[in-house]
């Protein structure tokens, strides 16, 4: 009998026990918490939801019960942290962070695809003559921010004294020159024992884009009576759209910083919200 090499019969007795185990291992199920390599994809309108012991959603992705897409970020307690998407035609969409009670604290906004909607921003603004008797016009205030939100909001009220009659004028600059666009021009007058008149304006950024400059001033000219015309600012922001009709006209394609061409042509008029109102005392 032909003698048989060791190393041979040791190779033998190695490969039997690799097909043992390779053997085992075929009838072991593999896991299934792990991916390694590879793309996950989950289509035909499913969606991939993590649930916590309480039954709470952390997480969840696909498709909404609307017939929408949408990612939601949830807290333990179950109420939204933050969400991409949401139901109905006028948040499709949207990225939103949610307070705890509820509240959409940051989002970007319904009808401005260009713009934030949350949160407000105040616009302060500087005085320079609050108080003038100009027949030819004086600066009173002055601000300047860059347009974040869609929409504009001024809230103003002008003393008058007996027989004088005044224009209150708000200008804007986006071409960093001395070129104003008007904005909003409105008479007030001090009628027969002098008042102040209140005034609150609301106005699309039309044809502003996101994080452009802007520069706005008040103007005050006394227009007949003698005496002076006295303007506060009460408060200013920028603000989210509240109807479609709100949201600003696209910017031209050609706008830069230096050649911006301005607004031209009068504002749409205001809505009356706030009447005018009067105090016996004088500025």
């Amino acid at each position: 009998m032909a003698a048989i090499p060791l190393d041979l019969l040791d190779r033998i007795r190695a490969l039997e026990r690799q097909v043992r185990e390779l053997s085992g291992r075929s009838q072991m199920r593999p896991a299934m918490d792990t991916i390694t390599h590879g793309r996950v994809t989950i289509g035909e309108g499913g969606s991939l939801a993590v649930i916590g012991p309480s039954g709470k959603v952390a997480l969840s992705t696909g498709q909404w019960p609307d017939g929408t897409y949408g990612t939601r970020l949830g807290r333990d307690d179950g109420s939204a942290a933050w969400t991409v998407g949401g139901s109905g035609t006028d948040t499709a969409n949207m990225v939103r962070m949610w307070s705890r009670g509820g509240s959409a604290i940051v989002m970007d906004d319904a009808y401005s695809d260009r713009h934030l909607g949350r949160p407000s921003l105040p616009l302060p603004w500087q005085p320079t003559s609050a108080t003038t008797n100009s027949t030819t016009g004086a600066i009173s205030w002055y601000a300047a921010t860059r347009v974040q939100c869609p929409v504009f909001w001024l809230g103003i009220e002008t003393y008058c004294p007996t027989n004088l009659s005044a224009r209150i004028e708000l200008e804007a600059n986006t071409a960093g020159s001395n070129t104003w666009e008007n904005w909003q021009t409105w008479t007030v007058s001090g009628g027969t024992a002098g008042r102040w008149t209140a005034n609150e304006i609301t106005r699309p950024m039309h044809r502003l884009p996101h994080f452009t400059h802007i520069t706005l001033r008040i103007r005050q000219t006394v227009t007949s009576g003698q005496g002076s015309v006295t303007t506060n600012v009460l408060g200013s922001y920028q603000r989210n759209t509240f109807t479609p009709g709100e949201a600003p006209q696209a910017p031209p394609a050609s706008l830069t910083k230096t050649t911006a061409p301005l607004v031209t042509g009068a504002p749409a008029a205001e809505p009356a919200r706030l009447a005018p109102t009067l105090r016996a005392d004088n500025p």
